[in-house]
């Protein structure tokens, strides 16, 4: 059965990440092994892959792809990479966060949120309020009820439909 078509109940997972600048290859986020082993439920080096359905910062379903967890020799960090859309160049100010929600095992939703879109202030909000897992940029867990009482708006739970395209 497809796991994006099964109804969510707020107690799902969502790891809100702060994406750390990375060059022109930022869109490879790096995580740190307590998030892969906790959230992804994937053991460094596994050759498993992740399901990724990716909304839009207005909600919109922009597809499904299939990533692999993948060890970095030259800098020892493991790294998942995403599709931000159009989204190219690193924000000058702020930190972009990324906001995941397990649909699934191994099958996660997920949205990227910049300074200056709806949304952004409570998350990043909430990220800087709940303990963070390991090292590096802030990345907690949290559930969708939480990330919902502070943005009703939300589009994780129902992606819209369409193409998205503004008239």
């Amino acid at each position: 059965m497809n796991q994006s078509a099964l109804p969510l109940t707020g107690a799902e997972y969502v790891l809100i990440a702060q994406v750390p600048r990375g060059g022109p290859r930022w869109h490879q986020v790096h995580f740190n092994a307590d998030v892969v082993e906790r959230f992804f439920r994937m053991e460094p080096g596994s050759a498993r892959r992740v399901t990724f359905e990716h909304v839009d910062e207005l909600g919109y379903d922009r597809g499904t792809s299939v990533r692999p967890l993948v060890f970095s020799e030259v800098n020892k960090n493991l790294k998942i990479e995403f599709d931000f859309g159009g989204v190219r160049d690193y924000p000058s100010e702020g930190v972009p966060l990324l906001l995941v929600l397990e649909l699934g095992l191994r099958a996660f939703r997920y949205q990227l949120l910049l300074p200056d879109v709806s949304g952004y202030e409570p998350m990043l909000e909430l990220n800087r309020s709940l303990p963070k897992i390991g090292r590096g940029l802030r990345r907690v867990i949290t559930t969708l009820d939480e990330v919902e009482l502070r943005w009703r708006e939300c589009p994780l739970r129902r992606p819209a439909q369409g193409d998205g395209r503004r008239a």
